[in-house]
């Protein structure tokens, strides 16, 4: 498809990575978009493209904390039930008293707590410090922030990508509420985004998907709506969105969301809970036990076979499993048929249907205008559940989209549009329309006014003229859907008024500005006091007040409200409206004048639900957050060094009881056992005792470990080494003919280098020139090896010269060396052996291209100095034949002029016409042979 291309273009403007989360109830998908890397799903650690939602807090030792994400948590879930929170998305926006938060409880294993100071929801994790109480955005910010480490971690693994992730874009339920909406991006920006493209809602991502991997023909460019449904039946609810597509003939696709419907109370986890149902019967029936027996751990277990059953019987007819040790030590056997499953569901059909034709309902459309439905969401693999849409819709499901990955998609397109804010004739134009209806009440009054209708468009800003100022004070509350959730109250609107001069005719109104914007967030971004209109008595005076009163309702506020009362001071007397109006065409008529306004500083508002985070509560919580994230480093960094330590002691008992033979004849057996219970000792130390230990002490009993190892490594290699007077005497010859064999290399690399000085002064070049040239050139690729190289056979030739002296000693004198002084002799002529063989290698590669550069070099300056000597000779041939031209010139000037004294003297007249026609002196042609320097001859009168 065309617009598909458009995105490839558009991908490559990007500079920063574009992240796309699709953050399910159950599941979590999120994908990545940035140069070099096209819509690519962040993997979790293990590899999985979809991650569990839900993380793991709990205490390890006496102070610490440790988090564990997703799938990562493993049987954590059903061990520490307590510390594991699960399905947080039900949470998001809502208050401790919430009928929600209340069946979230019964369902769940965690402990919530009111939020006193925000009316929100924290979690009770067991923790002695109330400060690692943790709210759900505080959560929710983790589990993102994880995500987005996931993300850097791929993008450094790719060269070509981006190395920034800050632009995201999340995708949220379409009926979610404005302190839902809310609690995400105070989440994200908790979660160390710093620029937040957007919220989108699930079936506008699925949408967006669909059409954009939807291929149409040229015929299709009809200019005519084609109705879609997505149908998504997420873990946590299920819904319907009405979607339609236009194709114009232009080449450009409209998208435009038409309506939606929902079912907040039927999704997976509903499925889930019909089957736990089930097991729990069963278990109880099987142990003779009361529901008041089963404990948290039992419950987790249960609920996990639960869900799993789910899954399981979406293609098989039954599950069955055992729980060893699940009670009293006893196993319990269970099995769970498909026809249990659906007939324990049997009453929830109404529930499959009722977001369809709902959706279709608001649209006032029917099944039969609908020409497909996408399914979404990994509930709609129910059989059940297909089998009852299908009898709804009959044969217009279409499974074109991917239902785990299809959101984090579309959601990242809608991200990459946010970013890029790009208009093209073959983008997909989307229109997105409100599902809720927004009101403002006045001072309290029960009658509120309708601003921003069902079905609205988004990202708009609208003027509602609140009519004349009656009180000293006024307060101004916003609706959704009739449910009061948030109020302004200005107690100083009287002091604002007293700086309003208005005419006596004239009342003091109130103007506010409010905004949906594309976040489908409502509020109150202006306000201002301005003078009524004067009424005019002419006709088109009256004409002129409707067109001023129409342009100031159009004309955009000058200024963003503020926040903060103290910045009130200088605002009066400014004009809300910039537009001149029209002048008339009658003189006698008085230009109309603009209005007079002040503008009114916008309060902190109040709540009377949830309250967002605050701007110095964000900043304390994001400093909470950063220090867990920098523990989290440092707890990772001493996972790894417990590691290591342990690996070192496990390899060091292997080297012992390997070695235990040869090391008993060089040490007694307390020593070798001494070894033996340091190593068991620190592995017990490790297995039960290191919880709160640091770093610092980690690695310092790794060195403690590796030196104990090198000690027996070192009388294990005393023992093999040779170190009678015969092998050690060998040792000296062998290193006394290495030295030889250096000195002869290094003295042909010297004659090497002066045969070529030779060569380069024969020829005229500067050798020590081009020397240093190749030096600088060469320093990268060992040449400044030489220096070391000259210190280490320095000290290599010291030891051979001490080893020479030892070997002059006789039998008896040797043999009172000790084995340690002799094999430290050993050890440095063998390691020396090593290490310059090594060097000698690479100074003779290096010695090798210095010779091919020089004699490169050689080459390139002979040919140059070639061309500079046949420069100088055509030079010397062009100035001899510029002389030999001068001289012809001197030649034929004196001709002329003996030519020129025989001819007869003329009249004066003659004579003048001559001089006057041929000006020989003025036009003489021997200027233009003139050499540089050279002065012109001067030619007589009296000659001519």
């Amino acid at each position: 498809m065309k617009c598909l291309l458009f995105i490839s273009f558009i991908i490559a403007t990007v500079s920063a990575a574009i992240l796309g989360i699709d953050y399910g109830q159950q599941l979590t998908k999120a994908v990545l978009l940035a140069p070099g890397v096209p819509f690519e799903i962040v993997l979790t650690d293990e590899g999985k493209r979809k991650d569990l939602s839900g993380i793991c807090l709990r205490k390890i030792g006496k102070n610490d904390l440790e988090r564990v994400y997703g799938s990562q948590m493993g049987s954590l879930t059903t061990r520490f039930p307590g510390s594991c929170i699960l399905d947080l998305k039900q949470l998001l926006g809502k208050s401790i008293d919430d009928p929600e938060v209340t069946k979230f409880v019964k369902e769940h294993y965690v402990k919530l707590i009111p939020d006193e100071s925000r009316n929100g929801i924290k979690f009770d994790l067991g923790f002695d410090n109330s400060t690692l109480e943790f709210s759900v955005e505080e959560i929710l910010a983790m589990q993102l922030n994880d995500i987005k480490n996931r993300a850097l971690a791929h993008l450094e693994e790719n060269p070509q990508a981006a190395v920034l992730v800050e632009d995201v874009a999340v995708a949220i339920p379409p009926f979610a509420s404005q302190a839902t909406r809310q609690a995400y991006l105070d989440s994200l920006q908790l979660g160390n985004f710093s620029n937040v493209l957007g919220l989108v809602e699930e079936g506008t991502s699925v949408a967006l998907n669909y059409i954009s991997n939807k291929k149409l023909d040229q015929e299709e460019y009809d200019n005519v709506k084609h109705y879609y449904l997505v149908y998504d039946v997420g873990a946590g609810y299920t819904t319907a969105t009405l979607f339609s597509l236009t194709p114009k003939t232009i080449g450009q696709l409209v998208l435009e969301i038409e309506s939606i419907g929902a079912d907040e109370s039927f999704g997976g986890r509903t499925l889930t809970n019909s089957i736990y149902s089930l097991v729990l019967e069963k278990f109880l029936n099987h142990f003779g036990l009361e529901e008041s027996d089963v404990t948290d751990k039992i419950a987790a277990k249960l609920n996990d076979i639960a869900e799993r059953a789910k899954i399981i019987l979406s293609v098989n007819n039954e599950y069955h499993t055992t729980l060893e040790s699940i009670y009293d030590d006893k196993d319990f056997k269970v099995l769970v048929t498909r026809q249990e499953f659906e007939d324990v569901n049997s009453d929830l059909m109404e529930h499959i249907s009722n977001p369809v034709l709902k959706a279709l309902a608001e649209a006032g459309l029917k099944v039969e205008d609908i020409e497909s439905v996408i399914l979404n969401g990994g509930s709609t693999r129910v059989p059940f559940v297909q089998k009852h849409i299908a009898s709804l819709v009959g044969d217009r499901i279409s499974k074109s989209v991917n239902t785990d990955e299809s959101a984090a998609l579309g959601t990242t397109l809608r991200g990459l549009k946010w970013k890029t804010n790009s208009v093209n004739s073959k983008d997909i134009a989307l229109v997105e329309k409100n599902h809720h209806n927004f009101e403002i009440g006045v001072n309290g009054q029960d009658e509120q006014i309708l601003v921003f209708p069902k079905h609205s468009s988004v990202g708009n800003t609208t003027k509602v003229n609140l009519g004349k100022l009656e009180n000293d004070d006024l307060s101004i509350s916003l609706y959704e859907d009739g449910q009061l959730f948030k109020t302004f109250t200005f107690d100083d609107i009287a002091n604002r008024a007293k700086k309003l001069s208005c005419k006596s005719k004239e009342d003091k109104e109130v103007v506010v500005k409010l905004e949906l914007d594309d976040n489908k967030m409502f509020d109150l971004i202006g306000i201002e006091l301005a003078c009524s209109a004067e009424e005019e008595k002419s006709f088109l005076g009256k004409l002129l007040n409707k067109n001023n009163g129409e342009a100031e309702e159009d004309a955009p506020a000058e200024e963003e409200a503020k926040e903060d009362a103290d910045n009130e001071e200088g605002e009066a007397g400014k004009s809300s409206n910039d537009t001149e109006s029209t002048k008339p065409t009658s003189k006698s008529t008085k230009k109309a004048k603009p209005a007079k306004t002040v503008y009114v500083p916008i309060p902190k508002a109040t709540y009377p639900h949830i309250k967002p985070i605050g701007r110095m509560a964000k900043r304390t919580l994001f400093d909470k957050l950063a220090y867990l994230n920098a523990q989290d480093e440092i707890k990772i960094a001493t996972d790894q060094t417990k590691n290591v330590l342990e690996a070192n002691c496990y390899q060091l008992r292997e080297f012992l009881e390997e070695n235990e033979a040869v090391l008993s004849r060089e040490m007694n057996s307390e020593d070798i056992e001494a070894v033996s219970q340091y190593i068991s000792d620190l592995i017990e130390w490790l297995d039960f005792e290191s919880d709160d230990s640091s770093i610092e002490e980690l690695k310092s009993k790794v060195e403690e470990v590796d030196n104990k190892a090198s000690e027996l490594k070192r009388i294990i290699e005393v023992t093999n080494a040779d170190l009678t007077q015969a092998g050690m005497k060998k040792l000296y010859d062998d290193s006394s003919k290495l030295i030889m064999t250096i000195q002869t290399s290094m003295l042909q690399f010297g004659t090497k280098i002066s045969e070529m000085r030779a060569k380069y002064e024969e020829a005229g070049l500067d050798f020590d020139k081009e020397n240093e040239r190749i030096k600088q050139k060469l320093v990268t690729k060992g040449e400044d090896r030489m220096v070391s190289f000259d210190r280490a056979l320095k000290e290599y030739k010291e030891v051979i010269t001490a080893m020479g002296k030892i070997l002059e000693y006789d039998s008896k004198e040797f043999a009172k060396l000790t084995k340690s002084d002799l094999y430290s002799y050993h050890e440095k002529l063998a390691k020396g052996v090593s290490e310059m063989l090594g060097d000698i290698i690479s100074i003779e590669t290096v010695h090798l291209e210095r010779m091919e550069m020089f004699e490169s070099q050689y080459k390139k300056l002979l040919e140059r100095k070639k061309q500079q000597e046949f420069r100088k000779q055509l030079r010397e041939a062009q100035k001899a034949a510029k002389e030999e031209a001068k001289e012809d010139e001197e030649e034929q000037i004196e001709i002329f002029e003996e030519d020129d004294e025989e001819v007869p003297v003329e009249s004066s007249s003659t004579a003048q016409e001559s001089q006057t026609s041929e000006p020989i002196a003025e036009d003489d042609e021997d200027v233009g042979y003139q050499e540089e320097g050279e002065e012109d001859e001067e030619i007589e009168h009296d000659e001519l």
